[in-house]
C-alpha cells in the first residue's frame, strides 16, 4: 500500500532581531528548531488527524508536505506523481466569479471544458452548494465559503489533501455539518487526508488515525480505523480513548 514517510526530518527557522542597528553592526539572529529527527508514516486512503500542543510543529509538518517549506535535512517520501492541496481556515477563492466557475477553474489539467463543467457541478452538489452556484464568494456565509474551498481542493484532483484547522472559524453547528460532509466525501472519494486540529473531539469524530506530536518531535499513534461512523463520544470506549489521547498530549 502507498504511504507517506518522513524520516529523520529536521526543520529550523532563523529570525533576525528587530532592534535598531547603527554603524553597520551585524543584526542578531535567533534560530529555533521546530522539528528534530521527526519520523512518521502516514497511510494512504485514510483520514489522519494530527493533534498536540501549540508550537510542536503541526503546521510546519503540513507546510513540508505541501511543498511550501523545505526541510533542513531528512527524507520525505511521497508516492510518485502525487499532488497535494491545502485547505486553511481562510480558503483561497476567486472573489469576482461564481461558485460554479470557482470550482471549474480549480479542476486539474487534462480535462475538456465540458468535463471541467461536469466535475465542477458534481463537486458543488457534493458540498451542498448547488442552490448557490450562481453566487459570488462575497455573497456567501463563512461556512459556505469553507464549503467552496473544500470543493476547490477536491477539484484539484490532488491525491493528498492537507487541512490546517479548516473549521476553526465556524460556529459549532456549521462545524458539525462540515465534519459530516467531510466524512461523506471521504467515504465516496477515499483521498489521503491529513488534518490538523486543536479540538480533540473533532479528532475523535473524524480520524481513522490520530497522531499526537510532542515538542521534541516524538509522536504517539492511535489507530481508530476499526471504529465505525458516526461515533458516540459519550460511549465508554470513546471516553477511554479520549482520556488516553489527552494524557498523551499532556506529556
Amino acid at each position: 500500500m502507498d504511504e507517506i514517510r518522513l524520516e529523520h526530518i529536521y526543520k529550523t527557522y532563523t529570525t533576525l532581531s528587530t532592534d535598531i542597528m547603527i554603524d553597520h553592526a551585524k543584526r542578531p539572529a535567533t534560530t529555533r528548531t521546530v522539528l528534530r529527527d521527526l519520523n512518521l508514516t502516514i497511510p494512504s486512503g485514510l483520514l489522519t488527524v494530527i493533534v498536540g500542543r501549540s508550537g510542536c510543529g503541526k503546521s510546519t509538518l503540513l507546510k513540508l508536505l505541501s511543498g511550501k517549506e523545505t526541510m533542513d535535512s531528512g527524507k520525505l517520501i511521497v508516492p510518485e506523481r502525487w499532488h497535494t492541496a491545502l485547505l486553511s481556515p481562510d480558503p483561497y477563492v476567486i472573489t469576482w466569479t461564481s461558485v460554479l466557475r470557482n470550482v471549474e477553474l480549480a479542476v486539474g489539467a487534462g480535462f475538456t471544458q465540458e468535463q471541467r463543467r461536469e466535475v465542477a457541478e458534481r463537486l458543488v452538489r457534493l458540498v451542498k452548494l448547488n442552490d448557490f452556484a450562481d453566487l459570488t464568494p462575497v455573497e456567501l456565509s463563512t461556512g459556505m465559503r469553507q464549503r467552496l474551498g473544500l470543493a476547490r481542493v477536491l477539484a484539484s484532483q490532488a491525491e493528498l489533501l492537507l487541512m490546517d484547522e479548516p473549521f476553526a472559524s465556524l460556529d459549532f453547528i456549521t462545524r458539525a455539518e462540515l465534519q459530516t460532509e467531510l466524512l461523506n466525501i471521504q467515504n465516496e472519494m477515499h483521498r489521503t487526508i491529513v488534518l490538523v486540529t486543536h479540538q480533540l473531539e473533532e479528532a475523535l469524530l473524524l480520524a481513522q488515525k490520530i497522531i499526537v506530536m510532542h515538542a521534541d518531535s516524538t509522536v504517539e499513534e492511535f489507530d481508530l480505523s476499526d471504529l465505525c461512523y458516526p461515533r458516540d463520544l459519550a460511549s465508554e470506549p470513546m471516553q477511554a480513548l479520549k482520556a488516553a489521547v489527552t494524557e498523551e498530549c499532556r506529556k
